[in-house]
């Protein structure tokens, strides 16, 4: 159908209640047949996880994709997966642009003499997080290209760590309700 032998990664891109069970044992089998070399999962919560493992599920998730950036730093979610060998991929790192301006990140650039969009890329690169990032512009994507050349101090880390509200992880996680 796809018109390739196999996919290298497939996911259950939301934990639907009542369905997201179900759906990554249909995943597994997809592996077992051949279909795919990996899956795993994308916006789960820790309590979403837990229901796949009280299920019996038997292939451990390779990802967990999820909304990571400064500005969505869920520091103890992102624990508890990588404890569990998971690797977080992070969606949003950007925050869809919208934190490109924010006072602390463009101060961090200028002292390195980057782009704000290579600080947040950076930052994740450096918090050990598999990055995903989309343009069309031939100009970002060698903005993204020159991550290697530049590392954030522990003091551009802590500012940076510290710019998600408790306010903002609340909304988040009402949103990811839905």
């Amino acid at each position: 159908l796809l018109g390739c032998d196999y996919i290298d990664l497939f996911l259950v891109h939301w934990p639907v209640p009542g369905y997201h069970v179900e759906t990554y044992k249909e995943l597994e089998l997809i592996q077992q047949e051949g279909k795919c070399r990996s899956i795993g999962i994308s916006n789960y919560s820790e309590e979403e996880y837990q229901e796949l493992e009280a299920a019996g599920i038997t292939v451990m998730p390779a990802v967990n994709q999820m909304e990571v950036s400064p500005v969505m730093y869920r520091a103890e979610t992102i624990k508890f997966f990588t404890e569990k060998g998971i690797v977080i991929s992070a969606s949003k790192a950007l925050h869809r642009g919208a934190s490109l301006e924010k006072e602390a990140i463009v101060d961090i650039a200028r002292k390195h003499s980057v782009t704000p969009a290579q600080v947040m890329l950076q930052w994740g690169l450096q918090k050990g997080l598999a990055i995903a990032t989309k343009t069309s512009s031939s100009k970002r994507m060698k903005e993204n290209r020159k991550l290697l050349t530049f590392t954030l101090d522990k003091d551009d880390l802590a500012l940076l760590d510290g710019m998600t509200t408790k306010e903002d992880v609340a909304i988040r996680a009402e949103l990811e309700k839905t």
